[in-house]
């Protein structure tokens, strides 16, 4: 049976997918969305969904961001 990943090995494959998923968008700009979504997470009681819920945060502020820019 896999091994659970760390929360972090988590954070680490919501960037890479994000990155792929929007690659006009800059690795670092996507890296620094994420980081501080997840930093809103920090006292968080409830660990097992914070990679989800970074992700879908920081998809949201990406696709909101390029909407502006339009």
């Amino acid at each position: 049976m896999a091994e659970k990943k760390s929360e972090r090995e988590a954070i680490d494959d919501v960037v890479k997918r994000l990155k792929k998923k929007y690659p006009d968008v800059t690795g670092k700009h996507i890296e620094k969305i994420v980081e501080d979504d997840y930093e809103t997470f920090k006292n968080a009681k409830l660990r097992d969904y914070i990679a989800v819920l970074v992700e879908h945060s920081a998809k949201a502020q990406i696709v909101g961001e390029k909407h502006k820019h339009h």
